[in-house]
């Protein structure tokens, strides 16, 4: 098997991507550069969608129409969820201390609702080429970002002090409904 048919191939280089993106973006020198931004995500997103491709060697699942349809719109909730808060705020850079917490809209459904949308993408895109390794990496990339926003939230805990904790307390963390997690 080639490397460029092997999915864990795909799947390390994304979490090269997605590893690089706090290390670059976070730090004072690399976080002004929007390249480094765009390189980082570039990275993480775009081996996540190949490594669940049709050409990429791999078990797959039966063949659904519902399945398929199901993965295209949990596809378009994550870029719905992904896309539309990211515009309200300055992408790929590094940290800008934000004026005013954001807590209308999105916002007001999920603390994270970007890395919501970054979660739920690579499951609607396995489930439309019925990945079974893109479901099991899907789940480990659920882990990886909840995980990343305790670091987040620390934060924005640091800038913004009571007005974050209050709004903690009152919207769930990155998954809709479920304020425990």
């Amino acid at each position: 098997m080639k490397v460029w048919n092997d999915p864990f191939f795909w799947a390390f280089l994304s979490m090269i991507g997605w590893a690089l993106g706090p290390l670059l973006i976070g730090t004072k020198k690399f976080g002004k550069h929007l390249s480094f931004g765009v390189i980082s995500y570039l990275l993480w997103e775009i081996p996540r969608i190949i490594m669940v491709a049709p050409f990429v060697d791999q078990p797959r699942f039966g063949a659904s129409t519902i399945l398929m349809v199901i993965g295209i719109v949990i596809l378009a909730m994550a870029f719905i969820f992904a896309a539309i808060p990211a515009f309200t705020i300055e992408p790929l850079t590094g940290v800008v201390a934000m004026k005013k917490l954001r807590t209308q809209g999105f916002y007001s459904i999920v603390r994270h609702p970007i890395m919501f949308g970054e979660s739920l993408g690579p499951l609607g895109v396995a489930l439309i080429f019925r990945s079974t390794i893109g479901l099991i990496m899907f789940v480990l990339w659920v882990i990886l970002i909840y995980l990343y926003t305790f670091f987040e939230e620390e934060r924005l805990v640091a800038e913004y002090g009571d007005e974050y904790i209050d709004y903690q307390k009152k919207v769930p963390r990155i998954i809709p409904f479920i304020k425990f997690l």
